[in-house]
This record gives C-alpha cells, sequence and structure tokens, in this order.
C-alpha cells in the first residue's frame, strides 16, 4: 500500500506572521482599496498616486498636503474638523500602505470615533485640548498604545497587546496634547537595521523608488510621511534610525539628546543598555512642524510626570546671530558617499556662502575608532537578546543580521564581559572630549568670534541604499554615542545627468560595496539629504540654524 507523504505544518513564526498580516490589512477598508493592477509592480516612482488612484476626494488631498502646524491652526479656526483631518489620513495611510508596506498597526475606527468626540467637547466649550488638538500623529512600532501590539519585528511578540496602564509617555503626553493616534508603522526585527524589513510583515521599500529602502529602523514612518499618510511621525534613533529614514524619504527629522525628550514606555530589543542610550526623534514635512512638536512635548514637563531620565530643561528661544558659521565634512575618511550627496553637501555649502555665511573643514580624527565600540558598547549583548527572543517561535535570524547571529552561534566568537563594557565606556568619554575640543578649537578659524554653529555633513553614503543593501552607518551613529544632537534637510534629488558614476578607487571593503553598483539611473527620483549637526542639548539652537540654512537653500540660484 503506498503510504500518502504527510504534510509538513508550518513552522510556528510563520503561521503567527501570516495570521498577524491578514488581520493588519482585513482593517483597511474595501473602498479604500486600490484596484487590482491599479499600480503595475513594476512602476517604482508612486509619490503621486493618492492624487490619481480616486480614493481621495480634492478636500482631502488639500487637506493631507498641509503642514501639521496649519492643519492645528484650521481646526482650531473651524475650517475644518478633526473628524475630517483625520479621516483624510486615515484613508491616505491606508493607500500608502498598500503601495509601499508601511503600516503594522491599524486602528483607524477608534481614531474616528476619538476625532468625533474630540469635536463635540469643542464645540461645547470652546477650549483646545491642547497644542496638538485635533492633529493626526503616527508613531513607530515600539511605542506602546493601548489595545495593539508593539511587536517590534519578533513574531514572538505578536497577539500581545498594550495595556492602558502600560503605555509609552510619549503615547501619554500625545493624548493630553489633542493629538489623534491613528496607526502604527513598520521596523526592522529587533529595530536593529538601517533598513526595515521583518518576519511579520515584509519589506518596507522607498515611495520614490520601490527598489530602493525607506531606511531603519523608523522606515514604515518614513515610507507613511513621504506617502503624505501622516503629519507628524514620532521614530527613535540609537544609530541613525530617525535620521537615515528622513533622508532616505526626503523629509526634516530631529534627534535629539538624550533627556530631551521621554523614552518611558517604549518596547526596545536592549532595554537596559544605556552605554548608548535611545532617543524619541521627530519626522516631518517642515522645521516648525517639528519645533511645534518639541515645543509641546517639553512644555508637558515630562520629567516631572514618569520619566526620571528626562531633564529638568525648558524649551527655549535661541538668539540665532545674523552671520553664521558652518563646519563641512564632505567625507569621513572610511566611505565616500556617492555622487549625488556629494552635490548636495557642495550645493548646501554654496548657498550659505551666497547669504554671507562662512563654511570651514571640519574633520573628525579616528575615524574607525567608533567601529572598534560597537561590539562591546551593544553589539555582543544585542545578540544573546535576540537569539533568546527568535528562539520562542523558532523564527530564524533574518538577512543581514549574520554577524549577530555568528556571535551567538560560533563558539570560538569571543563574548564582551563587563570589564569590555567599561573599558569601551572610558574610550568613549576620551573620544567624547576629543571631540568637544576639535569643536572648541573651530573658533579660531570661523571669523564669527565663536566656534562653529552647527555642522554640516552626510547622513549616510547613499541617497538612499537598495534594498537589503545597507552596510554603514557611522555618518550617523557616531552622534548617538557622543549624544550630540542632529536634524536632516532634504536638498535636491538624484539625476543622472548631474550624479553620473565617477572612477573611484576604493579605500576598503565596505567603501567597494558602496561604490561598486552604483548608477545614478537605479537611483533616479530618489530624494538626496543632509545631516547637520549640533552640540549636546543645543536642539533649539540647531533647529534655528538648520531654519536659516533652509532659507539660504531656498533663496539661492546657482545659475
Amino acid at each position: 500500500m503506498t503510504k500518502i507523504p504527510k504534510i509538513q505544518e508550518r513552522p510556528q513564526w510563520e503561521r503567527i506572521a501570516c495570521d498577524k498580516k491578514a488581520s493588519r490589512d482585513a482593517k483597511i477598508p474595501l473602498d479604500w482599496k486600490l484596484k487590482p493592477g491599479q499600480v503595475p509592480d513594476d512602476q517604482l516612482n508612486v509619490i503621486n498616486v493618492p492624487y490619481e488612484c480616486g480614493i481621495l476626494t480634492f478636500k482631502e488631498q488639500e487637506i493631507t498636503d498641509l503642514s501639521a502646524k496649519s492643519l492645528v491652526e484650521r481646526i482650531l479656526s473651524r475650517e475644518y474638523t478633526s473628524f475630517e483631518v483625520t479621516l483624510a489620513f486615515c484613508k491616505r495611510a491606508a493607500i500608502a500602505q498598500q503601495l509601499v508596506n508601511c503600516l503594522s498597526e491599524i486602528f483607524f475606527e477608534n481614531a474616528l470615533e476619538a476625532s468625533k468626540s474630540l469635536d463635540a467637547e469643542y464645540e461645547e466649550s470652546g477650549i483646545p485640548r491642547g497644542p496638538l488638538h485635533g492633529l493626526p500623529v503616527s508613531l513607530k512600532d515600539c511605542f506602546q498604545v493601548e489595545g495593539t501590539d508593539a511587536a517590534i519585528g519578533y513574531t514572538a511578540l505578536v497577539n500581545k497587546p498594550t495595556s492602558k496602564e502600560d503605555e509609552s509617555e510619549i503615547t501619554k503626553i500625545m493624548r493630553d496634547s489633542g493629538a489623534i493616534l491613528f496607526c502604527k508603522t513598520n521596523v526592522p526585527t529587533a529595530l536593529m537595521s538601517g533598513e526595515t524589513f521583518n518576519a511579520i510583515y515584509g519589506y518596507t521599500s522607498n515611495p520614490y523608488n520601490r527598489n530602493l529602502s525607506s531606511g531603519g529602523s523608523s522606515g514604515g514612518e518614513s515610507a507613511l510621511l513621504a506617502l503624505r499618510g501622516s503629519p507628524l511621525g514620532i521614530g527613535t534613533d540609537v544609530g541613525g534610525s530617525v535620521r537615515i529614514p528622513a533622508s532616505f524619504c526626503g523629509l526634516y527629522s530631529l534627534k535629539p539628546s538624550f533627556g530631551r525628550f521621554p523614552t518611558s514606555g517604549i518596547l526596545d530589543s536592549l532595554n537596559g543598555q544605556e552605554a548608548v542610550r535611545n532617543t524619541v526623534g521627530l519626522m516631518a514635512h517642515s522645521l516648525d512642524d517639528i519645533e511645534m512638536w518639541c515645543k509641546t512635548v517639553v512644555d508637558s514637563q515630562p520629567h516631572l510626570r514618569a520619566d526620571p531620565d528626562c531633564l529638568p530643561i525648558p524649551w527655549r528661544t535661541p538668539d540665532i546671530p545674523e552671520k553664521l558659521c558652518f563646519g563641512f565634512l564632505i567625507d569621513d575618511g572610511i566611505v565616500k558617499p556617492l555622487p549625488p550627496v556629494t552635490r548636495a553637501l557642495l550645493y548646501a555649502k554654496a548657498a550659505l556662502e551666497a547669504a554671507g555665511h562662512t563654511v570651514v573643514e571640519f574633520r573628525i580624527d579616528d575615524p574607525l575608532f567608533l567601529d572598534s565600540l560597537k561590539f562591546a558598547l551593544y553589539r555582543s549583548a544585542a545578540a544573546d537578546t535576540l537569539q533568546g527572543v527568535l528562539d520562542k517561535t523558532g523564527e530564524p535570524w533574518p538577512q543581514g543580521y549574520e554577524i549577530l547571529g555568528d556571535m551567538v552561534n560560533d563558539e570560538n566568537y569571543p563574548k564582551a564581559t563587563v570589564s569590555d563594557l567599561w573599558r569601551a565606556q572610558i574610550k568613549r568619554t576620551e573620544y567624547s572630549k576629543q571631540i568637544l575640543q576639535s569643536w572648541a578649537a573651530s573658533k579660531s578659524s570661523t571669523g564669527t568670534g565663536r566656534e562653529i554653529d552647527a555642522l554640516i555633513m552626510p547622513c549616510s553614503p547613499w541617497p538612499a541604499s537598495s534594498r537589503h543593501g545597507f552596510i554603514y552607518d557611522s555618518y550617523t551613529s557616531l552622534w548617538n554615542v557622543l549624544d550630540y544632537c542632529a536634524a536632516t534637510v532634504p536638498v535636491t534629488q538624484v539625476c543622472p545627468e548631474k550624479d553620473k558614476a565617477t572612477n573611484f578607487e576604493s579605500r576598503n571593503a565596505v567603501e567597494d560595496k558602496v561604490w561598486k553598483y552604483y548608477t545614478p539611473k537605479a537611483m533616479v527620483d530618489s530624494p538626496v539629504s543632509i545631516q547637520v549637526v549640533g552640540q549636546r542639548l543645543h536642539e533649539e539652537y540647531l533647529l534655528g540654524v538648520t531654519r536659516r540654512m533652509q532659507n539660504c537653500l531656498n533663496v539661492w540660484d546657482p545659475n
């Protein structure tokens, strides 16, 4: 008798992922769904699809094109209701999800009910709930929101909804400030990648070019905002996780120094790791929107609420001098940025100089120092932590995480000890002093009588990396180790005529991988951004200086 082969049951992690993804997709109403084949799979640039697909009304298109600050003003003046605004963004977020796979948790119905209630309250009292009254706000998956998962890419953390008591402090501040929370966004497994993919939802692509990455670990947030599916997006940054996605998707962003904004209640794969502190950061369509959010959070006095790590520093109004001097770093000596990034940096330099500001060279000495510390500072502990969570459902190591897997599975791989960590932290402090002294020494060359007001440099070697091609984060992670604040500013887009490949001889294996397959045609339409770095705990000054630079970019005509 012939034996019928037994059908092998799918692994536990795969069953969990399939069910969770289906549950998410079912929360998009049928009349908000794109028609089959409406957007061809080979259409790379989908940034204009929300305007063309027929799902949004003209008024909804108009609403979702406005800045966060303008939306709050129009809701308060009763030109729009919070319900109208929330509905428009829910619909546009649903479109974005179908185009680039950017959402993790969808709670549109709850958001619409909350907006109705807020409108009724405002109609009766005439008193705004807070400075973000009626504004839809999206959050990275790691923020805990009542009734939703904060799985951070692990199948083992699916179907474990957050209780009201366990909500993140930022979540509570947003509610108290009048914001309407309506969705959470996709992240890489354990938040530990410069691009966004995991076993639950898969890959989040860049809406300007779906062959490219939206960045990570806040890549779902950046992709959603790029498609204007949200006016404000809250993320976290421990190595570039706000700045890299913002730069890849043409957004403004701010990574603060630790202690300015509360981190209490955030689900983090490295809870307890304090050598390089995770910070809450923001992405938006304008610097005004970022400043509005920052002031809202700081004015809520989180240091008195539930976060002992928050510093009692009020939001300050800085005095920005008329003439500024910027430091300028175009190459860290390890990985030279690709031609579009170099062009954006030189463009910003020329615009500042044309407006009468000064730009001086700034060097980072011992550029390989940072990479030598990462193992002891957090990678070794991360490897063991990830393995423990993955094992709960039999989930395999994600693509690109091989070095962490080797740390766990290769018995000959050295394990970092507490003593290693202490020694690394001593070196970190010594290096911090070295950079601080270099910054202070710039006073002799600025011509303003002050040290440099900010440092302009790459955010990443790429305008946006290819899928599973992200391999270098030292342009951003340096400032996490040193705890400086930093912002991103979109400058231009990749242009095949202006960004042609040059004959370049790489200096090391990493640089070779970045440059080897570069063609501007493969990155066409991708935004190109730069990073602006400010001193530790100088967020207000950094935003003021960055705004001045943006004004120069807006008015400069290179012709």
